[in-house]
């Protein structure tokens, strides 16, 4: 096999059987699959569920692997240990895919199509299931998604997410920073991973970091509109945090922009905006 789908999971047993089933489906097969149980109450085993559907993605020759940590580690940790444990086989590419998202079934195949335009990573849109669906125009995309704007001190002056939603029409384009399900070659890790990070254990900011990590090394990042999962936004399980840590990630993602500002500043180049794409929905700055 080609791919490794990397699959970090806790407390979601339910969801992580619908992210298998879809998996089942694709119209590309060339994959195995890594799960890291990172601390679930219960050990996912229990599930009668999830094991037919293991069960079965092994008769369809896929090997399946399976962890479960010692206690939590949090995602930004536990994603890097998935990376090292699939590292120590020989795959070609890996898919990192949350736990609580359903592919649509040529979602891998399209985030090939953008490998095959020369990018080294490659992301789709994360659709909420939920929400009635509404769809954008690529044009409004002005040719960068998630498009970054910093200022010579490094504050974000825009901080863009353009992929929580579907579109007219099919584009690959750049991307400043991916979101979510993303498709990459293993050799990124060479010279970028998660860690270090001064992150919370909660899931918010890793990905960016790790996108910022990946521009830094000269890597590439592009985005197909067509590449659509559906995303659960399970409310229970996963890595939800006692206390709330975005206002601390957050504020430890700006530091890191700020130590990085000079690097970054030259991949995010300067350009005119209209004061009012600033004030769109999609402007992630979070004060």
């Amino acid at each position: 096999m080609e791919t490794a789908i990397l699959i970090n999971v806790k407390d979601r047993p339910t969801e992580v059987t619908l992210l298998l089933q879809s998996l089942r489906t694709q119209t590309y097969k060339k994959f195995d699959i890594f799960i890291l149980d990172d601390g679930s109450g219960t050990d996912l085993h229990n599930y009668h569920f999830f094991n037919c559907i293991i069960n079965r993605l092994k008769q369809e020759n896929h090997k399946v692997f399976f962890k479960r940590t010692e206690f939590p580690h949090g995602v930004s940790k536990a994603r890097q240990r998935v990376v090292d444990w699939a590292l120590e086989s020989n795959y070609k590419y890996f898919l990192r895919v949350d736990d609580d998202v359903v592919l649509e079934p040529d979602y891998i195949e399209q985030l090939f199509e953008v490998i095959d335009c020369g990018y080294d990573l490659a992301s789709g849109m994360t659709v909420s299931m939920i929400r009635p669906t509404f769809k954008r125009d690529p044009k409004f995309l002005n040719g960068i998604v998630n498009r970054i704007i910093l200022d010579k001190d490094g504050n974000y002056i825009f901080n863009g997410d353009d992929c929580g939603l579907e579109y007219t029409e099919k584009q690959i384009l750049p991307a400043h920073h991916f979101r979510s399900c993303a498709l990459y070659k293993t050799k990124i890790h060479k010279k970028a991973n998660y860690l270090p990070t001064k992150l919370g254990m909660h899931g918010f900011r890793e990905e960016q970091i790790f996108s910022y990590r990946i521009l830094m090394a000269g890597f590439t990042i592009g985005v197909n509109t067509k590449a659509v999962n559906y995303h659960q936004m399970t409310p229970s399980g996963g890595e939800r945090p006692t206390t709330n840590l975005t206002p601390f990630n957050q504020k430890m993602f700006e530091e890191f922009t700020k130590e990085n500002k000079e690097k970054l500043r030259e991949i995010f180049k300067d350009e005119e905006i209209d004061p009012l794409e600033l004030n769109k929905e999609t402007n992630l700055i979070i004060k």
